[in-house]
């Protein structure tokens, strides 16, 4: 019997976020006879590390910190010593900082997980030269989603061998539709009301997923059915500017800040709906998960979620940031529970089909052989 090869997969950190959750799926689905994986997180711990050790991993953080930036020195050592086949970055930090030491290495086995288009790069030409330079040194490129894939091509120059289109994806035993006695005891567990509709956001408070315009969407929707009640669940920077921006909009209790759920399960099972109105994605794990629980989705038709999505079939989606369209979408949900409810078991039906954890990490495997395959 072979050898299992060693993977390293470097991450900024272990804190909450879409590219967190999508590792931990594929650390959990690698064949551990061929591939064992390791993760290093550029600085810090975050509430990922328990679940990726709960999971057999090896986890280690290269810094306690950003500054000083001991992960770099950390890096370099853990790179030349410990004797890794595959060095597999993930999210731009990762990317940015640790990648190109990679490189300069003369490793063989980089792959690149791109999670999105990050405006970042578009902001500052020099970020995105750096990244350009430093992916033109890696064995593969994987992006999530088409639109990133064109991104690499066009804006990086990238050329098309080396680019992978593979979605994420999640374990579809994990994320199940819900029965009625089920979405009450899960109510209950949140503290969220029986007797009216749920709609819910999910993710980190950050710039990207706007969630000023969610609690906009949301104070129009209440103002007219005041049996719905929203939810956000989730943390990051933006979380005392918004919930001054809810009292400001008079939600009051019609709005709900959760925090960081751990079950997501449970809270994907407590929502009547998901309300997502982001200003760019790649392929959200948030939207995959609801679909593969077979929750109505409304969202905005925005890269990513438009590739995954179709409008009036598994999802509603709304074009441009205009508040007034998702609330039409919201009172569709709420007048037509039928219809939500097709769109919710359609949207299942095609995350099984084509974004199931397994059968992407069996591909992202084959990646691992063909770049181990490949003369020196």
């Amino acid at each position: 019997m072979s050898v299992p090869r060693r993977v390293l997969h470097v991450i900024d950190s272990l804190d909450l976020g879409g590219a967190q959750t999508f590792l931990l799926g594929l650390v959990k689905h690698l064949d551990r006879s061929r591939y064992l994986p390791e993760v290093a997180c550029m600085h810090g711990t975050g509430v990922y590390t328990k679940a990726f050790q709960n999971e057999g991993i090896n986890v280690q953080s290269l810094s306690p910190g950003k500054f000083p930036p001991l992960y770099l020195p950390n890096f370099w050592r853990l790179m030349r010593h410990g004797r890794h086949d595959i060095l597999h970055f993930h999210l731009f930090g990762a990317n940015l900082c640790a990648k190109p030491l990679a490189v300069l290495s003369g490793h063989r086995g980089i792959i690149v997980h791109d999670q999105c288009n990050d405006a970042s790069r578009e902001r500052n030409p020099l970020l995105l030269m750096a990244d350009a330079i430093a992916n033109r040194g890696a064995s593969r490129v994987i992006a999530v989603s088409g639109s990133i894939r064109r991104y690499l091509l066009d804006r990086e120059d990238l050329p098309d061998s080396a680019v992978e289109m593979i979605p994420n994806g999640v374990d579809a035993a994990e994320f199940s539709p819900v029965d009625p006695e089920c979405r009450e005891a899960c109510r209950i567990a949140l503290g969220l009301p029986l007797d009216c509709l749920v709609i819910g956001g999910v993710g980190r408070l950050v710039t990207q997923k706007n969630f000023a315009l969610f609690l906009e969407v949301a104070a129009c929707v209440v103002a007219d059915h005041p049996g719905v009640m929203f939810v956000i669940a989730g943390t990051g920077p933006l979380e005392g500017e918004l919930r001054k921006h809810a009292d400001a909009l008079g939600l009051g209790d019609a709005v709900r800040f959760l925090g960081h759920i751990s079950d997501r399960l449970a809270l994907y099972h407590a929502l009547d709906a998901l309300l997502m109105t982001s200003d760019f994605e790649g392929t959200p794990m948030v939207l995959l998960e609801a679909m593969a629980c077979g929750v109505p989705v409304i969202a905005s038709s925005v890269d990513g979620i438009a590739e995954v999505c179709t409008d009036g079939l598994d999802a509603l989606l709304v074009q441009g940031q205009d508040s007034l369209r998702y609330v039409e979408a919201i009172k569709r949900v709420i007048s037509d529970r039928e219809y939500a409810g097709l769109l919710g078991v359609k949207a299942r039906v095609k995350m099984l089909n084509h974004y199931e954890i397994g059968g992407l990490a069996r591909r992202i495997e084959e990646i691992y052989d063909e770049v181990l395959s490949e003369p020196d």
